[in-house]
C-alpha cells in the first residue's frame, strides 16, 4: 500500500474537486466515504479544517474513520470543529456497537503491548477503539453548552459503561477522560517502563480551536451538582468493574501486615510481589488513581458511601428512557460494591501506605455483620463464595482491620446474629476458589468465635457446624476450634465447658460418627467416601490423639476412648485398609492419582495406629 506521502492522486483529487459548494453535502459524504483510505488522511485532515463543513458532514464521519489505522487526527478534528450535540450522539453509538463486538477480545488481549497487537496498517482492536472514543467525548462534552448538559452526559456516560472492559489501559483511558470532563487535574501516573499505551487525539489547545455550540444556551444552576454526582456514579461503577477483574489480595496483605511471623521464610511476600512485578504494581497504581479521582470530586464521606450501599433502589424499569434522566443528584445511586471498595481502600491505605485520612467508625457488631448479610449469600446460603472475588476480599479485609484493632461489639449483641455471621464466614473460608481468601475467612472466623465471651454459644456453633455442615474441609476447622478452645481453657485454668468434661460430652455424637456403614461400602464408593472426607477423618483422628495426652484427661469423660475406639476409630481402621489394599491392586492407568490417594491412606492409617496406641496405654 502506497504511503501517505504518495497517496492515491485520484483519490486526492475527487475529494478536493467535489468540495461544496461542487457538490451538496450528502453527495460529497458519498463521494467520500468511496475513496476513503488510510492513504488520505493527511489531506483529509486538512479539508476538515473547514469548520462549516465539518459542521454539516463530521457526525457521519464517525463511523467511518474509526476503523481506520491513523483515523485519530481526523476523528479528533470532527470532535473539535463538527456540530457537539450531532457528533456526541455518533459516538454515544459506536460505543454501543463497541459493545456488542467485545464479547471476542480477552482481557489479556487488550493489555498486550500495543506494538505487537496491531501493525501499522491493522484496523485498531477493540480496546484502541474505547480510548480514542473516550478522547472525543472529553473534546466533545466541554463543548456542549445547554441548559441541561447533565443530560448529554448521563447518555455518554451509560455507553461508556456497557462498552468499557476492565483491562489496564481502558481504565487508565477512563481516568483520563474523567480528569478532562470533571476539570480535577492531578499529576500522571508516576513515570515507569509500560506496555499500556493510550491512543490519545492530539490537538493543542482544545479550548482555543474548538468551534462554539451553533445552538448555545445558559445552563440550569441545578446541572452542576448533577453532573458531579454522574462522574461520582461512573467512577464507583468503573473501580468496582476494575477490583472484580484484578485481585488487588487486600485481606491476604492485611494480614501479613498483621501478623509477619506467618510470611514463610525463603517465599516471596505479597507485600514484595506488589512492591516489585510490575503487572501488581499497575493494578495498585490504577486503583490509587480511580480512589484519588472519587476523592477529587467529593467522594470521601465514610456517612455517604455507607448509605449508598444499603439504599434500595427505586429506579424504574425504564431507566434509560429519555423522559427518566436524572433531576437532582439524589436521583443518581452509587455502585454499592463500588462504595465498598472505596471504604476498603481508605482503610487499606490507612495500614499499608500510613495514609493520614480519617477511619471509618465501624465494629465487627453490627457494621460488618450487615455488610456481609447485604454482599454474601444474598441467593442463600448455597450461594455463598460464589460472589465476586474483588467483594468478597474487601469484605475479608475489612472485617480482619476491625478485628486486629478490637473492633468487635458496639451495641446489644443477639445469639442468633452472631451465629449466622459466623455460619456466612465459615461457609466463604470452604466454598470461595481462592485460597487466600479462604484462609483469610477461616482466620477471621475463628477470631470472632474465640472472642465471644459465653463459652456455650461457643460450644453450641462448633456442634452444629460439627452435626449440620456438608462441607468437610469446614467440619475439620471445627474440630481445630475445639482444640483451641481446650487449649485456651487449660492455659488460663478456666472453669468453663472446654476445661471440663461438658464439651466432649456435647460435641462427641458429631465428633465422632458411627463409621461402620463403610464395611458395606463396594471399593468404589470406599475409595470416594474416604477421599472426599480425609481433611475430616485426618482433623479428627489428630484431635483424639491430642485428647490422649495426661494433661486433658480431665476433660475426657469416662468409658468415651472406649467407645472411639469401638464405633469410630475400628471401623475407619478396617475401611483404610481394605481401599489401601485395593488401591495398591489396582491397574496402573493413572498411576499418579493412584498414589496421590495410596499416599493419603498411608498417612491416615498411621494416624490411626498410634491413636489406638496411645488409647492402649
Amino acid at each position: 500500500m502506497a504511503s501517505s506521502s504518495s497517496a492515491p492522486v485520484d483519490a486526492i483529487k475527487a475529494i478536493t474537486e467535489s468540495l461544496p459548494p461542487a457538490s451538496d453535502y450528502m453527495t460529497y459524504l458519498t463521494i467520500l466515504e468511496s475513496h476513503l483510505s488510510p492513504d488520505i488522511l493527511p489531506q483529509l485532515n486538512d479539508i476538515l479544517q473547514d469548520a462549516e463543513l465539518t459542521q454539516n458532514i463530521g457526525w457521519d464521519l464517525v463511523h467511518l474513520l474509526l476503523p481506520l489505522p491513523g483515523g485519530e487526527k481526523c476523528l479528533g478534528t470532527v470532535a473539535r470543529l463538527g456540530n457537539p450535540r450531532e457528533v456526541v450522539l455518533k459516538v454515544t453509538e459506536a460505543l454501543e456497537l463497541l459493545k456488542l463486538e467485545a464479547g471476542g477480545e480477552s482481557e489479556e488481549e487488550e493489555d498486550i503491548p500495543q506494538e505487537k497487537a496491531q501493525s501499522a496498517n491493522s484496523e485498531p482492536t477493540n480496546v484502541d477503539k474505547f480510548c480514542i472514543l473516550l478522547n472525543l467525548l472529553s473534546t466533545l462534552h466541554p463543548r456542549i453548552k445547554t441548559k441541561y448538559p447533565s443530560r448529554f452526559l448521563s447518555t455518554s456516560l451509560m455507553a461508556v459503561l456497557a462498552a468499557y472492559r476492565p483491562s489496564n489501559q481502558a481504565t487508565l483511558a477512563v481516568i483520563s477522560f474523567v480528569h478532562t470532563i470533571s476539570g480535577k487535574k492531578r499529576p500522571p501516573l508516576p513515570g515507569r517502563k509500560s506496555s499500556v499505551n493510550i491512543p490519545v487525539v492530539a490537538n493543542g489547545s482544545q479550548a482555543a480551536e474548538s468551534a462554539p455550540d451553533p445552538e448555545a444556551q445558559e445552563e440550569d444552576p441545578r446541572e452542576a451538582a448533577i453532573q458531579q454526582k454522574l462522574l461520582q456514579s461512573f467512577i464507583s461503577h468503573v473501580l468496582e468493574d476494575y477490583v472484580n477483574a484484578n485481585s488487588l489480595e487486600w485481606s491476604a496483605r492485611l494480614q501479613e501486615s498483621f501478623d509477619p511471623t506467618k510470611v514463610v521464610i525463603g517465599r516471596r511476600s505479597l507485600g514484595e510481589a506488589y512492591r516489585e512485578d510490575p503487572n501488581l504494581q499497575t493494578r495498585d497504581i490504577i486503583v490509587g488513581q480511580l480512589v484519588a479521582l472519587a476523592k477529587d470530586l467529593g467522594l470521601s464521606s465514610y456517612e455517604e458511601l455507607l448509605a449508598s450501599i444499603y439504599k434500595t433502589d427505586e429506579t424504574p424499569e425504564d431507566e434509560e428512557s429519555e423522559e427518566n434522566y436524572p433531576t437532582s443528584p439524589d436521583d443518581i445511586p452509587l455502585a454499592q460494591a463500588g462504595s465498598l471498595f472505596l471504604i476498603t481502600c481508605f482503610v487499606f491505605s490507612s495500614v499499608l501506605f500510613e495514609s493520614k485520612a480519617p477511619q471509618p467508625a465501624l465494629s465487627i457488631f453490627p457494621h460488618h455483620a450487615k455488610l456481609v448479610k447485604h454482599f454474601i449469600g444474598t441467593s442463600g446460603p448455597a450461594t455463598i463464595g460464589s460472589e465476586a472475588q474483588g467483594t468478597i476480599d474487601a469484605v475479608l479485609a475489612i472485617g480482619l482491620w476491625l478485628e486486629h484493632n478490637n473492633q468487635f461489639v458496639s451495641g446489644p449483641l443477639e445469639d442468633d446474629d452472631f451465629l449466622q455471621h459466623l455460619q456466612s464466614l465459615s461457609l466463604l473460608s470452604a466454598n470461595t476458589p481462592s485460597p487466600t481468601l479462604r484462609y483469610a475467612a477461616h482466620a477471621l472466623t475463628s477470631s470472632i468465635l474465640h472472642a465471644h465471651p459465653v463459652d456455650r454459644l461457643r460450644l453450641t456453633f462448633i456442634s452444629d457446624t460439627l452435626e449440620h455442615c456438608p462441607y468437610e474441609t469446614l467440619k475439620g476447622s471445627a474440630v481445630s476450634w475445639l482444640k483451641e478452645e481446650i487449649i485456651t481453657a487449660k492455659d488460663r485454668k478456666s472453669e468453663n465447658v472446654f476445661g471440663t468434661t461438658t464439651a466432649l460430652a456435647a460435641a462427641q455424637p458429631y465428633l465422632f460418627p458411627d463409621t461402620s456403614a463403610l464395611a458395606d461400602a463396594t471399593e468404589e464408593e470406599l475409595e470416594q467416601e474416604l477421599a472426599q472426607s480425609f481433611p475430616y477423618h485426618m482433623a479428627v483422628v489428630n484431635f483424639i490423639y491430642f485428647i490422649s495426652a495426661e494433661q486433658y484427661a480431665h476433660i475426657v469423660p469416662p468409658g468415651m476412648m472406649t467407645v472411639v475406639e469401638e464405633i469410630y476409630l475400628g471401623p475407619l481402621r478396617d475401611a483404610q485398609v481394605k481401599s489401601l489394599s485395593a488401591l495398591e491392586a489396582a491397574d496402573t492407568d493413572g498411576k499418579g492419582e493412584i498414589e496421590g490417594s495410596a499416599m493419603d491412606l498411608r498417612l491416615l492409617g498411621d494416624r490411626i495406629a498410634l491413636c489406638s496406641t496411645k488409647i492402649d496405654e
